[in-house]
């Protein structure tokens, strides 16, 4: 399915490289509604749908799967719990989820979903044990991604096909947030033999679950290959559960409809754009630049839809980066030196907007009354050298325009970015000649996505003993002994996922001990405090005003420079039926339909 479609939240996160596929402006600028077939009628199936995508799947297993182009894949063969839709509700898939109390939820299971042979009905006892030997593992020793989201909750059968979840504390966003909407589920059977010794090596190499042939009718299709690098197949699954499903819109009665649903891994963006020229995709992103080659084309629709995730600039706050950058007066000073509105417009042609805090223009929670530290800011009287100056204190000053440490010596940064030529290094190119304002050599330095994870944003501790925690491979510990294996001072051309719809989410980023905390930034603020307020907090009121706080602190502090929310924009080759130009774009997408 296009990236960031029925999940819209689902991953941490995303490269501004490898764009998520989630819908652009139409050629006439309308915003078109899905036609459902009249009556009683489905729609006819089509031979195959394909998506051509600069990004491979780093992973075909669940638990570990951060990226999204490895959760898209994943997507085809698995539906998951539950879908958030267009109006905001739960829809359930593979489960419905009621709240007890704000500290207690009970989840029900459909009748009906089968793992393959020879691992038989997907039950609650399934689901108990998957929780508790995965994400709660003892020392996550299965790598879970969902680690700390599933700390101190108690899960209990409470039913064949029911089980209970009793939260440490009142949680009223608790379905919205990414423990059990995100989770995906193994059979116990297939990990009974590798969760007893805690066989990780084993369990990722495992025949069934590395070749997706356990995943019975749980899905809309079921995998037949994947060449890493290339390609992933997947054929139409004749036994999809949610044909049988009653009270539900005809469409959903045949679904899907396409024979075969396919990724094409094309590093070229020339040749991802020629494949939709002459409809040999179905589907891929469009370069804000390369709209108007587009535009009146009757081949092709266009959309833009609005994404949960947020472009930014990240600063290295561990031990391999820049230590002032500890500092919020000097990451404050640093995040004045970007235009941001120049991101919008010189980089992403105006398919983007500027962002205050880390939540989107179409949050509820999108700081439109907190100050903007950006040039426009500067331009109202503060200079931003000036305050990175006065932040970085005695030691540091200005000889010639250049900015000199404590040792007389020039400042030089390294600023890694990931991507291919084009909307990536505008946004590095960018960034460089702003920051460069501030007496500051800029090395920059490209790297591959999959090299940026594993060599920039994971961290391993250093110490000989063991660390006060190990929040999972992307927070090892304290930032002053679990660096990540090359050094760096500035990240662009990483995505990350703002959880509109469940704000207490962003938690993972910005607390210390947060899985997600890949930068080492440690809040200033009682961030901890805050968050749990918030969700504890049992009426909106008093869940906004926690929000609030929380999203002020974390434009004051900059913990990173958050420039801007774009909207994708992609093309479709005529005809689709489903594509919506909405913040929740695609999650229906099983039902999508060539006309």
């Amino acid at each position: 399915m296009p990236d960031r479609t029925r999940r819209g939240l689902l991953c941490s996160l995303g490269s501004a490289a490898a764009v998520a596929l989630a819908g652009c402006t139409s050629d006439d600028g309308a915003d078109r509604d899905r036609s459902e077939p009249e009556g009683s009628e489905v729609p006819d199936r089509s031979e195959r749908w394909v998506t051509a995508t600069r990004t491979s799947a780093t992973t075909l297993i669940p638990h570990r799967a951060v990226d999204e182009a490895s959760a898209d894949r994943l997507e085809l063969v698995m539906d998951g719990a539950y879908a958030i839709t267009a109006d905001r509700e739960l829809f359930p898939l593979w489960l419905n989820v009621e709240s007890i109390d704000a500290s207690t939820y009970e989840a029900t299971l459909r009748d009906g979903l089968r793992w393959s042979d020879p691992y038989g009905r997907m039950t609650a006892d399934d689901w108990v044990y998957y929780i508790r030997r995965i994400h709660q593992g003892r020392e996550n020793w299965a790598g879970s991604r969902l680690a700390a989201a599933w700390a101190g909750v108690e899960v209990e059968r409470t039913g064949e096909l029911s089980f209970r979840i009793t939260l440490p504390d009142p949680n009223a966003q608790f379905p919205y947030e990414p423990a059990l909407r995100e989770s995906w589920c193994l059979p116990r059977g297939l990990l009974e033999p590798y969760a007893r010794e805690r066989d990780r090596e084993g369990l990722e190499n495992d025949s069934d679950l590395t070749r997706l042939a356990y995943t019975g009718n749980l899905g809309p299709y079921t995998a037949e290959r994947w060449d890493r690098g290339e390609r992933f197949v997947a054929a139409r699954n004749d036994g999809y559960y949610m044909r049988n499903v009653a009270d539900l819109s005809p469409v959903w009665s045949e679904a899907p409809y396409f024979e075969t649903y396919e990724y094409h891994v094309l590093a070229s963006e020339q040749d991802r754009l020629q494949a939709l020229r002459t409809a040999s995709v179905t589907t891929t992103a469009v370069p804000p630049a390369r709209i108007d080659q587009f535009r009146g084309n009757g081949s092709v629709s266009l959309y833009a839809v609005p994404q949960p995730t947020l472009t930014v600039l990240a600063y290295n706050q561990r031990a391999n980066g820049w230590e002032p950058f500890r500092r919020a007066e000097v990451r404050r000073a640093c995040s004045m030196a970007i235009d941001k509105q120049g991101v919008v417009e010189d980089v992403y042609d105006g398919f983007a907007e500027p962002v205050h805090t880390f939540q989107p223009p179409w949050s509820v929670w999108d700081g439109a009354d907190l100050t903007a530290f950006s040039r426009q800011a500067a331009e109202e009287g503060e200079d931003a050298p000036t305050l990175l100056a006065d932040a970085l204190g005695d030691g540091y000053g200005y000889d010639g325009g250049r900015l000199l440490d404590g040792e007389g010596e020039p400042v030089t940064w390294t600023l890694v970015y990931v991507g291919e030529p084009g909307r990536t290094t505008a946004l590095a190119s960018f960034v460089v000649r702003e920051l460069e304002r501030l007496g500051v050599a800029i090395e920059p330095e490209r790297v591959g996505y999959q090299r940026l994870l594993t060599e920039y944003l994971a961290t391993e501790w250093q110490g000989t003993d063991d660390p006060p925690w190990g929040a999972g491979e992307y927070n090892a510990g304290p930032r002053e002994r679990s660096p990540s294996a090359t050094d760096w001072d500035l990240l662009c051309g990483v995505e990350l996922n703002a959880y509109p719809l469940a704000p207490t989410s962003t938690d993972r980023f910005w607390l210390e001990r947060g899985n997600m905390n890949f930068s080492g930034y440690v809040p200033d603020a009682e961030l901890t405090a805050l968050y749990a307020e918030a969700r504890a907090a049992t009426n909106g009121p008093e869940r906004n005003e926690r929000l609030d706080a929380v999203f002020g602190a974390l434009n004051e502090e900059q913990p990173a420079n958050f420039l801007v929310a774009r909207r994708t924009p992609v093309g479709y080759r005529r005809g689709i039926v489903g594509p919506r130009e909405t913040s929740n774009h695609g999650w229906d997408r099983q039902t999508w339909y060539a006309e």
